[in-house]
C-alpha cells in the first residue's frame, strides 16, 4: 500500500475526549477459562508476518509506534491480517482480494496522548502449606455491586484463561458508562515439549473510547491442573482511545 493511501486510510485528527470515573467500589466478574482449539497445520504469527508486504508491514509499525503486542494469522482465503497495538495506535490490516492478488488496507484508531498505564503481573501457584494473603481470601462485602460486561462467549474464555488478578485490570475500564458492549480481539498459540506445555496469549478489549490489553505465556507441567499453572510475566495495558 503506497503512502497516499495510508493517509487516507489511517489518518485522522487528535481530539481530547471527555473523562468518565470507574467504580473502585465494584466487583468485577470472573470467567471460566474456555477451550482453545487449534487448527492442524495453521501457521503461527511469525509466519503470517513474514508473508506480508515489507512496506506494508514497516508503514504498519511506524504507525503505531512502541508496540505492546501484536499478531497475525491467515484468513479462511490463506492470507494474513495483522493487528499491532502500541503506544500511538491500534492499527489493523486486512487483505482485499482485487484479480486474485491481495492488497492491504489499514486502519487505524489512535491512543489519548499520557493516557497509557502499564502493570505487570507475575503469577506463581502458592506452594504447599502456604496459606493465602488475607486480601486474597476475602470475600466481597456483602451488596457489593459485581459489573458484568456485554463479551462474545469465546471472548469471556479467552479472559477466564488469565489469572483473577489480570481479569480484573483488564475489565476495570469499561465498568463506567451506561455502555457494557465490548469487543475483543485474541491470539492464541500452544507448543509441547514432552514435559510441560506452554501457551503464549494475547487479547484486547475495546469500545470506542477505552483499551485493555494483556499479553503473557503459561506454563503447565504435564499431567498439573490448571490452577497450577505458572505466568512469569503478564504486560497489561490500558489507554484512553481518540474518537475517530
Amino acid at each position: 500500500m503506497d503512502h497516499e493511501a495510508w493517509v487516507r486510510e489511517m489518518g485522522g485528527r487528535d481530539r481530547t475526549p471527555e473523562r468518565r470515573a470507574e467504580r473502585p467500589d465494584a466487583v468485577t466478574q470472573i470467567h471460566e477459562p474456555g477451550a482453545l482449539p487449534v487448527a492442524e497445520g495453521q501457521p503461527g504469527r511469525q509466519q503470517c508476518w513474514d508473508r506480508l508486504p515489507a512496506d506494508t508491514t514497516a508503514t504498519l509499525l511506524e504507525k503505531a509506534g512502541k508496540v505492546l503486542t501484536w499478531w497475525a494469522y491467515p484468513e479462511p482465503n490463506g492470507h494474513p491480517r495483522a493487528l499491532v497495538i502500541g503506544e500511538r495506535g491500534v492499527c489493523r490490516i486486512e487483505p482485499v482480494i482485487r484479480g486474485g492478488v491481495p492488497e492491504y488496507r489499514g486502519e487505524r484508531v489512535r491512543l489519548e496522548p499520557g493516557s497509557l498505564r502499564r502493570q505487570s503481573f507475575d503469577h506463581r501457584p502458592p506452594r504447599v502449606g502456604r496459606p493465602k494473603t488475607p486480601a486474597a481470601a476475602a470475600p466481597p462485602s456483602p451488596g457489593t455491586p459485581v459489573e458484568r460486561l456485554d463479551l462474545h462467549p469465546e471472548a469471556r474464555g479467552i479472559l477466564g484463561q488469565f489469572p483473577l488478578e489480570v481479569q480484573d485490570f483488564l475489565q476495570r475500564p469499561f465498568l463506567s458508562g451506561a455502555d457494557r458492549q465490548v469487543g475483543a480481539d485474541w491470539y492464541y498459540d500452544e507448543t509441547h515439549d514432552g514435559r510441560r506445555a506452554t501457551l503464549f496469549l494475547a487479547l484486547c478489549l475495546y469500545t470506542e473510547r477505552d483499551l485493555a490489553v494483556v499479553e503473557g505465556t503459561r506454563t503447565l507441567a504435564r499431567g498439573a491442573r490448571a490452577d497450577q499453572a505458572r505466568w512469569p510475566a503478564i504486560e497489561c495495558h490500558r489507554a484512553r482511545l481518540l474518537p475517530r
